[in-house]
């Protein structure tokens, strides 16, 4: 009974083993994987590198079985180089690294603050929410909500101020928590952007002061304060000087949208046959079982190298098929799309999707752009054609574009433009989507015509 419980316990180990390494290829981005299969070529004498070129690509509108394989190598570049070095520069999930190793945390908590930090984009914002980040951690080990929130808490004292903020109004309070102003005026700063957002963002002063009951110096000083906030805190690391090697390739070739994996900077891998024949040849035990082992952990690469391959195309090409509009006219045909729609159509769960959409890029004839880039909230119409939220976004700069620079939008009015369009939101979500595209408050526009950013190219 005993060595039969041992036996069990040693199976479990090991496919928990297993299951990890083949969790881990697949989040990581093609730059990474290209080292890691780098590393075990060195490591491994059954894996050898070999040069025949081979290609993997799917088209809309056709039904092609087709796998990824490690030996995948893509003729798309046309002369281009897609081999270049990142640039060592620090980012913002670096930054935060350095940092979790220094907080002195469990190897469990250290687990989770891992993927939470995987989760915060360049800006500095969290991008997964807690029971996203709980479904990805708990593939690996028990975790609650509770636990993943007061790491979070943990992660959101790093620096810098207002880091891991969920949104904007979190972020900002988050800096005030390490604020040197006069308390009074935290406090006050504090009550402006809970309870007059609003209000804040068309800077309504008397009204803010009426609200809360305090005077207008008061207001002054509390405003001035939250105008020295830093809305974006992950902007101040590198990243337009980055080099981003995309792992997926997207163009229109006739009338429909090709999609092949960049495989252009990773080896080609396959088993000796020279080791492998003379496994069965040796007469050393010792030398056997070697290669044997090395045998075993290479196919177990290989699978799992496979496995990465044939999940990061099949996720991208169900994107694509989603957002096909924005790749032919751009933000305004941004479709509503979550995670768990791509999962179901592949029936995979949510945190494989979100894996293998992590750090991910997709080169596309507009740009460069994280896969995650391609999921949007869905916005409610009154006439039954849903918009996403960049849709959204897309209209409310194109409003505030063509608007008269002496008599500026207000969010008001912006929001009731939308909603004679059919789109269901609040004056807030008007204002929160503004201050997302970077856009000022209507008494700031009077002054200044805001030039909109074409598109988010890497």
């Amino acid at each position: 009974m005993r060595q039969r419980t041992e036996i069990r316990q040693r199976q479990k180990q090991e496919f928990n083993a297993r299951f990890g390494a083949a969790v881990q290829i697949l989040q990581m981005p093609v730059s990474e994987l290209a080292e890691e299969i780098r590393a075990t070529l060195d490591s491994n004498p059954l894996l050898e590198e070999y040069d025949t070129p081979d290609s993997q690509s799917t088209e809309f509108g056709e039904d092609l079985s087709t796998t990824a394989s490690s030996t995948l190598n893509t003729d798309f570049s046309h002369g281009l180089d897609y081999t270049t070095q990142i640039a060592e520069v620090q980012t913002v999930r670096s930054h935060l690294s350095q940092q979790l190793w220094t907080a002195g945390l469990s190897k469990a908590r250290r687990t989770i603050a891992e993927a939470i930090i995987d989760s915060v984009d360049e800006r500095g914002y969290l991008t997964e929410s807690v029971n996203e980040i709980q479904q990805i951690v708990s593939l690996n080990t028990i975790v609650t909500q509770q636990e993943v929130t007061e790491v979070l808490r943990i992660v959101q004292q790093f620096g810098p101020p207002g880091i891991a903020a969920r949104e904007l109004t979190e972020c900002l309070l988050l800096q005030l928590e390490s604020s040197s102003a006069p308390t009074g005026t935290i406090a006050n700063a504090r009550r402006i952007l809970l309870e007059c957002f609003s209000e804040l963002s068309e800077r309504r002063l008397d009204q803010i002061g009426a609200s809360l009951g305090i005077n207008v110096s008061a207001v002054d000083a509390a405003i001035a304060l939250i105008q020295s906030l830093n809305p974006y805190p992950g902007n101040q690391f590198g990243t337009a000087a980055e080099v981003v090697v995309p792992d997926i390739i997207t163009r229109k070739v006739g009338n429909k949208w090709q999609v092949e994996l960049n495989s252009q900077v990773l080896p080609k891998l396959r088993i000796s046959s020279h080791y492998r024949n003379m496994i069965d040849r040796l007469e050393n035990d010792e030398g056997r079982t070697y290669l044997r082992k090395n045998l075993s952990n290479a196919n177990t690469f290989l699978d799992n190298v496979n496995r990465r391959h044939e999940t990061v195309l099949s996720v991208a090409k169900e994107i694509v098929k989603h957002q096909h509009a924005f790749l032919e006219i751009g933000e305004a045909g941004m479709q509503p799309l979550k995670i768990s729609e791509i999962a179901q159509s592949l029936n995979l769960h949510d945190s494989t999707i979100s894996r293998a959409c992590a750090r991910k890029y997709i080169m596309t004839p507009r740009g460069t752009y994280e896969l995650k880039r391609l999921f949007s909230v869905r916005i409610p119409n009154r006439f039954g054609n849903d918009e996403s939220a960049q849709a959204i976004k897309h209209r409310i700069a194109s409003l505030v574009e063509q608007e008269d620079i002496n008599s500026p939008l207000s969010d008001q009015q912006i929001n009731e433009q939308l909603l004679r369009g059919g789109a269901s939101l609040s004056r807030r979500t008007v204002a929160k989507y503004r201050a997302e595209l970077g856009i000022p408050a209507r008494n700031i526009r009077k002054r200044t015509k805001i030039n909109q950013p074409k598109g988010e190219v890497v």
